[in-house]
């Protein structure tokens, strides 16, 4: 199961690098980053960057919840570990752990990768391709002209609003049969 670390923004690879000296490895099995890919759009033309999806939180996944508990304590980046009902540590619900994985797509450098869109000449997208396929109808908001759209889902105990990076033909090389899953 996966558990979410909520820590400074801006130190979460720093969290990382000291979770990973600091506790055991059969313990803490992964941890990560949560990253999506962008575009920036300069002089006309679109360059892919990534950035943080969910700027101050760190993912784990661990095999013994207290004993991980008891060794995180002494990594002193971390603020604190999600939790809900009351409870100072509980994994990211099934559906949450679900839903991030399929915004993943099995990138193996947990990145959220830009989904191929068609849109129409009022800017409507008309398809897409994973991962806004399985989300198109939880947008709230979308900016064609700046590659990204918005997303509203419930994640980590409260209502979210997430921008996914888009790329429309032209941007870049690429296949409509993306879009087909």
């Amino acid at each position: 199961m996966w558990y979410a670390i909520q820590t400074m923004t801006g130190r979460e690879e720093e969290t990382i690098e000291t979770i990973r000296k600091v506790i055991e490895p059969r313990i803490c099995m992964e941890c990560f980053l949560l990253k999506r890919e962008a575009i920036w759009r300069i002089h006309g033309g679109c360059r892919i960057h990534t950035e943080r999806l969910f700027p101050g939180y760190v993912f784990v996944r661990i095999s013994d919840p207290e004993e991980f508990y008891r060794q995180l304590k002494q990594v002193p980046q971390f603020t604190r570990i999600l939790g809900k009902d009351g409870l100072d540590f509980q994994p990211v619900s099934q559906e949450e752990e679900k839903f991030l994985k399929q915004l993943l797509n099995k990138d193996q450098e947990y990145t959220v990768r830009l989904s191929p869109v068609e849109v129409d000449k009022q800017g409507n997208i008309i398809s897409c391709g994973e991962p806004l396929k399985r989300y198109i109808n939880n947008v709230v908001k979308k900016r064609i002209r700046l590659r990204y759209v918005i997303i509203r889902v419930w994640l980590l105990g409260r209502e979210r609003d997430i921008l996914l990076g888009i790329r429309v033909e032209g941007d870049y090389p690429w296949d409509k049969k993306d879009m087909e899953g």
